[in-house]
């Protein structure tokens, strides 16, 4: 077998009438994607065992801490099919040939992590491994469609529960993804060696003001709760450009006003937004300006604020021996490649502040990701794994 069909064959599973493809976790369509890869790493010799909440994990067997590779097999609705599959398929894919070498070395892991997309909350199977999960939340978990995880991962043969490992047999973790951006593809690198992924702050801002009838309130005497998110919309990018960081996001993705009629003025407008950065130091600080921000043009529109943080997760930087590792194996190769940050998380992001950590990417098509138009060239992907399996020879001590 090769990468090639095996990738060809997981595409069979979830593949959706609507477009792309349709795996959300614990759905039918992901536990096959799981049961799917268990048959594939005992076909290749490897042992085959799943924790407490569904995390399928494939063994080579050695001796000394394991080296883990891996990803996840659940998608977002109508999504790609490389997104996640794509570094359980290289795991997979290394550890047979590694397995048909029969040399010595460290273990090695394949992990495929469940729910990365966060149906039941963000990275719920790299976080259960992780040991990160409140137990409560964790039981009472809901999708957005209100069925439970609790029942979910009942059905499927597993629990709601934290599965937490024995870090102290673990060496690294190393995860091949796509890009989900534009970058490699615009240099024309076929490989990026990630630097850092970057944290985040998310935010919620509610301007309050006045319900009025559209037709019979002056425009100078209203409290328009809209004309003032509008004016901080404006100002928030002004302000996350005018840092001059070119690894600098700030996106309002989340817009709701009420009453949310044609002839009455708004009385609340609320903001969704989110900042991400690789700098961990200038995170707080930005988030600091994009409060006072919304403080002064609430002030200066007559309005009440309510803010509220909902998440802060600082950047995890990447080791710099693995990246080093990567790196030397892409040049013994002759694959070019890009240092470049990661603006997306990754199961990366919750192993990477356990044990050394690195990434590799490829090159996303157009930058698209999230979508059934998500792809990448299959001879990049072979090189990279090609990369991929140079690196775990090195880091594992067996001859390459």
């Amino acid at each position: 077998m090769s990468f090639r069909a095996d990738f060809e064959e997981l595409c069979r599973i979830g593949a959706d009438p609507a477009g792309g493809w349709t795996r959300p976790a614990f759905s039918p369509a992901e536990n096959a994607a799981h049961d799917w890869l268990r048959r594939k790493g005992r076909a290749a010799g490897l042992a085959v065992r799943s924790d407490a909440i569904g995390n399928t994990i494939l063994r080579l067997g050695g001796e000394g801490p394991a080296i883990l590779i891996g990803s996840h097999l659940d998608t977002v609705p109508n999504g790609g099919a490389l997104d996640g599959a794509l570094g359980v398929l290289a795991g997979l894919e290394v550890a047979r040939r590694l397995a048909a070498e029969g040399a010595a070395g460290a273990p090695v892991e394949v992990i495929a992590f469940r729910d990365e997309e966060g149906r039941f909350g963000p990275f719920t199977g790299s976080r259960a491994m992780a040991g990160l999960h409140d137990p409560e939340a964790l039981r009472n978990a809901r999708a957005p469609e209100g069925e439970s995880l609790s029942d979910a991962a009942r059905a499927a043969g597993f629990a709601a529960v934290n599965a937490p490992r024995d870090w102290a047999e673990v060496a690294l973790w190393l995860e091949l993804h796509i890009e989900q951006g534009p970058v490699l593809e615009a240099t024309g690198l076929p490989l990026g060696i990630v630097t850092s992924i970057a944290g985040q702050e998310r935010l919620s801002v509610r301007f309050m003001g006045r319900a009025d009838h559209a037709g019979t309130a002056p425009m100078h005497l209203r409290r328009d709760a809209l004309a003032g998110a509008a004016r901080f919309a404006t100002g928030f990018r002004d302000l996350i450009l005018a840092q001059g960081d070119p690894d600098l996001r700030g996106t309002i993705g989340v817009v709701k006003i009420s009453p949310n009629q044609g002839n009455v003025v708004p009385a609340t407008a609320t903001l969704g937004l989110e900042i991400r950065a690789t700098d961990g130091d200038a995170l707080p600080g930005v988030r600091d300006a994009v409060e006072a921000l919304a403080g002064a043009v609430a002030g200066e529109e007559g309005l009440e604020l309510r803010l509220r943080r909902l998440w802060s997760d600082r950047p995890v930087p990447m080791d710099a021996r693995l990246r080093r590792v990567l790196g030397d194996a892409a040049a013994t190769l002759g694959v070019p490649a890009l240092a470049l940050p990661s603006g997306a998380n990754h199961d990366t992001g919750i192993i990477g502040r356990i044990v050394p950590a690195a990434m590799l990417f490829v090159p996303s098509t157009g930058g698209r990701s999230h979508c059934p138009e998500e792809a990448t060239p299959v001879e990049q992907i072979e090189a990279a794994i090609d990369v991929l399996h140079l690196a775990v020879q090195r880091l594992r001590g067996a001859p390459s």
